[in-house]
């Protein structure tokens, strides 16, 4: 795959979400501001009190009582919701097994669908590349021209990964710590295979977890490629590596979806825990049909 063809599937994702509707049905996060745009949105407003700093005095909302009556601006919104995506760049999720269908192909459809949603409804994107270490950052900005950069960087990874595989695993505390340092509410959507995580499950803070769920709206969309286990022949025996520990492990071909059943299982016992004591909801999508599920998750979230 080259560049050129990951820009015509972003412009076909572009065409395809021209309408506000269809865009706001895959949209991260919620509006604290009942308006959309730059700026900020004045959501309280309280009675000022002698004693309480001048400087908190909102004139040109005092002008029509003062003096009998002073107001000062008790709290305000962004009207733009920022949202950050939080991608894996760890070598399980760039290895392509389909030049058409895999993990890193996924990674960049939801990258344009996330952020040329976001584009379309005036909000700022942005992107945390990580692996043990944090690959590249790009503060969320406006425009669909900025979704584009976006994928263009993460294509250079790809293909530098192709050419010279690193192998880097994905450490999550580098990522969590990373959000934990961002000032302002973000919608973070995480994409991830997850597999780090699966293989060390005890090295998960939740608490930590927790903490950031209760500042930041934190989701998390879990790539899975059927292709990684798919065998022509049940007969004979096949060899599963770890695409980032170089282990290897021979195992009966007939056993191959017996394998791939013990990991779902495994992610599911994950997901189940992020939700139950982090409050983190997620979502397993594939390459085929990715944008019902998507849709569909989304739509459970803003119904709960």
């Amino acid at each position: 795959m080259e560049v050129e063809e990951v820009f015509a599937r972003f412009r076909e994702i572009k065409a395809g979400i021209k309408s506000t509707r269809k865009a706001a049905s895959i949209s991260f996060g919620e509006h604290k501001s009942g308006f959309q745009g730059t700026g900020y949105d004045i959501v309280g407003v309280e009675r000022w009190r002698p004693g309480e700093p001048l400087k908190d005095i909102a004139w040109s909302l005092s002008l029509r009582t003062y003096p009998e009556k002073l107001y000062k601006v008790a709290r305000m919104e962004p009207k733009e919701l920022r949202t950050l995506i939080v991608v894996d760049l760890s070598y399980s999720t760039l290895f392509q097994i389909s030049q058409h269908a895999s993990k890193a192909v996924l990674l960049l459809d939801l990258i344009g669908v996330i952020g040329l949603t976001h584009a379309k409804m005036n909000d700022p994107v942005g992107l945390l590349g990580f692996s043990d270490r944090v690959e590249l950052f790009l503060k969320p900005k406006l425009g669909s021209t900025h979704v584009f950069y976006m994928a263009h960087r993460i294509f250079d990874k790809l293909r530098l990964e192709q050419t010279y595989p690193s192998k880097r695993r994905a450490s999550f505390p580098v990522a969590f710590e990373f959000v934990a340092g961002l000032k302002a509410r973000h919608s973070v959507v995480v994409i991830s295979d997850l597999v780090d995580l699966i293989n060390d499950q005890e090295s998960i803070d939740f608490r930590q977890l927790s903490r950031l769920a209760s500042k930041h709206d934190i989701t998390m969309l879990i790539l899975d490629d059927p292709a990684e286990f798919r065998v022509s022949s049940r007969l004979g025996h096949i060899r599963i590596a770890d695409m980032e520990t170089g282990e290897h492990t021979v195992v009966p071909a007939r056993k191959a979806a017996a394998v791939r059943f013990d990991i779902e299982k495994e992610r599911e016992r994950l997901r189940a825990a992020l939700r139950r004591q982090s409050g983190i909801d997620s979502v397993v999508l594939a390459p085929h049909g990715y944008f019902n599920e998507l849709s569909k998750f989304l739509a459970q979230r803003t119904a709960r």
